[in-house]
């Protein structure tokens, strides 16, 4: 797609000294996705800047514990604390 755009003379400047192998539009493409890496990675830092200062102030649903569940191999039942199942397969003796 072309998209007709105004860029800044200091950047035209830059993208003439450094004359590497790759055309001027492959550059400025490059330098536009490094400029957009690095803002979703600082509103990932904030994210998790605020997610972690969370932590401590209340219990998020991601943060609870998973429910105790205790196996009994011996008899082939899982037991949750509420009620009981038994195994569909056998286990591996």
């Amino acid at each position: 797609m072309v998209l007709p755009i105004t860029i800044d003379r200091s950047i035209i400047d830059y993208l003439k000294r450094t004359g590497y192998s790759r055309s001027r539009s492959e550059r400025v493409n490059v330098l536009l996705w490094q400029a957009i890496l690095e803002k979703q990675y600082e509103a990932l830092e904030r994210e998790a800047a605020r997610f972690y200062a969370a932590a401590g102030k209340t219990v998020r649903a991601e943060c609870k514990p998973l429910p105790r569940r205790a196996k009994n191999r011996s008899r082939g039942t899982v037991n949750d604390g509420s009620h009981s199942a038994k195994w569909l397969v056998s286990p591996a003796r």
